[in-house]
């Protein structure tokens, strides 16, 4: 059997029992989840080793403290703003 290349050549495939078999992946499925699920094992493993988590929870837990002191700082703002509008609209009679 003859097969074309993009350039017009010409060349043979080999057949019967010297052709190149088409991989399976069927069978070689079980091999990689494998071979994943152990490479997932050793990332997790050196991240906990590493205190990856623990820098991470650290600075989550920084900017959930400065995020709460700017919202606190705000409403304190908020609540001085609304003091002064009530001091001057509160009508006042010195007699």
């Amino acid at each position: 059997r003859l097969l074309f290349t993009r350039d017009g050549k010409a060349f043979a495939a080999m057949e019967g029992t010297l052709s190149l078999k088409t991989p399976s992946l069927i069978r070689r499925l079980p091999a990689l989840c494998g071979v994943m699920f152990c490479l997932g094992a050793a990332l997790e493993y050196t991240m906990c080793k590493t205190g990856f988590y623990n820098v991470t929870a650290v600075k989550e837990g920084q900017k959930a403290a400065a995020r709460q002191a700017e919202e606190e700082e705000f409403w304190m703002r908020v609540k001085a703003r609304r003091e002064t509008r009530q001091a001057q609209v509160t009508i006042r009679s010195d007699e």
